[in-house]
């Protein structure tokens, strides 16, 4: 089965409905709902009530609300909703990459990285899209958050599979500069798992029902046109203007 595009999603209105579970809808489900395959795409991780309070552990460069990760400063705020395991999450961030790298070397944006598991049961055992995002959590205690979310993507396992293992998650790190235990106890420890499950909440309740969800100012970027990295560059444009 092929991975959809986030066109075949972008109208879909989810209800939240269960508190810090994740919910995600099959596809024979979504085939009647929508008509469409759904595979591929980070979705509907609901919550009837808003999310506890942040976990005490959260890493470096956290967000005042503690549910994202803040790797620039600049006048426009852009926010990326990505799971590591959605391969629409990968086509993405390898499109805005150059864009987005350029813009954050000039000032430009105040990026906020938020690493949701919206695809935890899309792996056997489950659970791999939470300790990729841990991981890199990690990752920017050594302020490598960008660089190891480029290395999963470069690594991105398939669905339905184990995923990467910890020793390969823990080589991932030294591949892009990090040295010493300290990440290696981090990754082993699962140590911001609970994170991940707060960022994931949070985005839920605010209304992020599928990945990959990009915003520039607040509002959603439709990434579903041929050229991902021009829409995405024309709205922080316009958001300037």
């Amino acid at each position: 089965m092929q991975p959809s595009t986030d066109a075949q999603v972008r109208e879909m209105v989810h209800r939240r409905r269960r508190r810090r579970r994740t919910v995600l809808v099959s596809l024979a489900a979504v085939v009647t709902v929508l008509g469409a395959a759904l595979v591929g795409a980070g979705l509907v991780r609901a919550t009837d009530t808003e999310p506890g309070d942040a976990p005490e552990e959260v890493p470096a460069g956290v967000a005042a609300d503690r549910a994202g990760l803040v790797t620039s400063e600049g006048p426009v705020r852009v926010d990326l909703y990505l799971d590591y395991l959605c391969p629409e999450c990968r086509i993405t961030e390898k499109a805005l990459a150059p864009e987005l790298r350029e813009m954050q070397e000039r000032g430009e944006v105040r990026v906020v990285h938020h690493p949701v598991a919206f695809l935890d049961d899309r792996s056997a055992p489950a659970g791999y899209s939470t300790r990729a995002a841990s991981a890199a959590a990690c990752a920017a205690d050594r302020n490598k958050f960008e660089p190891y979310t480029a290395a999963l993507f470069d690594e991105q396992p398939p669905e339905q599979g184990p995923g990467l293992d910890t020793d390969r998650l823990v080589a991932l790190g030294r591949d892009v500069g990090i040295t010493g235990a300290s990440f290696e106890r981090c990754v082993r420890d699962g140590t911001y798992r609970p994170w991940v499950t707060y960022v994931s909440d949070v985005a839920a309740s605010r209304g992020v029902a599928l990945t990959p969800t990009v915003k520039v100012a607040g509002k959603r970027v439709d990434l579903s046109g041929p050229d991902r990295a021009k829409a995405f560059v024309r709205a922080v444009e316009e958001s300037r203007s």
